[in-house]
């Protein structure tokens, strides 16, 4: 018994602040645009250790409820400085398994790129 209840906590747990559908290369969609810009270097690719890279910033990312959130660590040569360590949250909308809806502060789509 002692054996089965120390295995059960061993165990590791579902991660739900990085899920498994977020994990993955995702582009942009502007309101009325078709398509994205997947296979650009506007991809964001968001990483199952929490990581994220946009253009050549780095950062970490989160799901908490309806909001993704993105912390800057690295801003390179495209990032504002200024927002580095400081949490950006945008809220959305989950559209099928492979698609989010950006409500707020931006308002577009992010679909997830074909892996390949």
């Amino acid at each position: 018994m002692l054996l089965l209840l120390a295995s059960l906590l061993a165990t590791s747990a579902p991660d739900h602040a990085h899920p498994s559908w977020m994990v993955g290369t995702w582009g942009w969609q502007n309101p009325g645009e078709r398509g994205t810009d997947c296979g650009s270097d506007h991809d964001a690719t968001y990483d199952r250790d929490g990581s994220y890279n946009f253009m050549d910033e780095r950062g970490y990312w989160r799901i908490e409820g309806d909001r993704l959130i993105e912390t800057m660590l690295s801003p390179g040569g495209t990032g504002d400085p200024a927002l580095r360590g400081k949490p950006q949250v945008m809220r959305f909308v989950r559209v099928g398994k492979n698609a989010l809806r950006i409500l707020a502060p931006a308002r577009g789509k992010l679909i997830k790129c074909p892996a390949g």
